[in-house]
């Protein structure tokens, strides 16, 4: 009997930490949270059958939980960096003058990035014209694969870059923060609900990752990524907000506020050059989007 929960909980957790190229076995792994919740729930049950074993589980899963979830992370804010905010806000969103007004206008946020902006909206930007620097208003393409930028900060820089389709690719833009120049790459890959979009998702994020090992300076990559940050397909960098936050979920298939930290992923995330000072990492809610805003601050050190 021992044995026999012994291999059942040991599947558990080969599934939560698989890295199998495949399109089923990298959606178990991206719920490593909760199947880790799972394998708790199990060892617990298992204690009244093989104590000792079901007690090493019971730690064993208590340890990974924490520190998947980042329990053992300190936060903290540095003073007189730039402030982003960024946020999936849905393409049929009635709440986007708020939204805007809210986490710019009203704030101390110095850039507002929005994914899944209804281009038949631009017409809202139009009386921030003028008072701040834009990126997708007045853009030929509309907004470019529903990303609207609105920037206190100038925008030097704009490029474009699409992958043989006019909905997958991704933007660069540079901006001047003070004598700084900041640079950043913006996006959002397909969504993984079946074998096609899975693997766009996946090409595009290649695409990324290989772009980002040409970046000089100090730089931030702000983006839904429709995957978790543990997946195989996740870019390949150790500076992210995910790791610098602690226990945050951006998203669930459940709109309510217990089960978007019980159920949700943080497939809203950054990633961050060496050299530059990740901080302040905290979500909240917005209004008409399943996706919690992601928001933090980025100081730099000089070379």
């Amino acid at each position: 009997m021992n044995f026999i929960l012994f291999i059942l909980y040991s599947c558990i957790l080969i599934l939560a930490f698989n890295q199998v190229d495949n399109y089923w076995f990298d959606l178990i792994a991206s719920l490593r949270g909760q199947m880790l919740a799972f394998s708790l729930l199990f060892a617990m049950a298992c204690v009244h059958k093989a104590k000792k074993l079901g007690a090493v589980c019971v730690v064993l899963s208590t340890v990974l939980i924490f520190h998947h979830y980042n329990y053992f992370n300190q936060a903290d804010s540095q003073p007189g960096g730039i402030k982003i905010a960024q946020a999936n806000v849905h393409y049929s969103n009635p709440y986007l003058t708020d939204i805007i007004n809210t986490q710019l206008v009203n704030s101390d946020n110095d850039i507002l990035i929005l994914f899944e902006f209804n281009d038949k909206q631009r017409h809202l930007l139009s009386e921030l014209k003028g008072r701040y620097h834009l990126f997708g208003y007045a853009e030929v393409e509309g907004a470019p694969f529903g990303i609207i930028v609105i920037s206190k900060h100038p925008i030097i820089q704009k490029q474009i870059r699409y992958l043989g389709n006019p909905k997958l690719g991704f933007v660069q833009l540079n901006f001047l923060f003070k004598d700084t120049v900041v640079s950043t790459i913006l996006l959002h890959p397909p969504s993984s609900r079946n074998q096609l979009l899975w693997e766009q998702r996946n090409y595009l994020l290649s695409q990324v990752d290989q772009q980002m090992l040409q970046l000089k300076g100090h730089w931030f990559i702000a983006g839904d990524f429709n995957t978790v940050p543990w997946s195989r397909y996740f870019l390949n960098h150790n500076y992210s907000c995910s790791q610098q936050g602690r226990n945050y979920a951006s998203w669930s298939a459940v709109e309510n506020k217990l089960a978007i930290s019980l159920v949700g992923l943080p497939i809203d995330n950054c990633i961050v050059s060496q050299g530059t000072r990740l901080s302040g990492v905290h979500t909240q809610v917005i209004k008409g989007s399943d996706h919690h805003l992601l928001s933090y601050q980025l100081s730099f050190s000089t070379y």
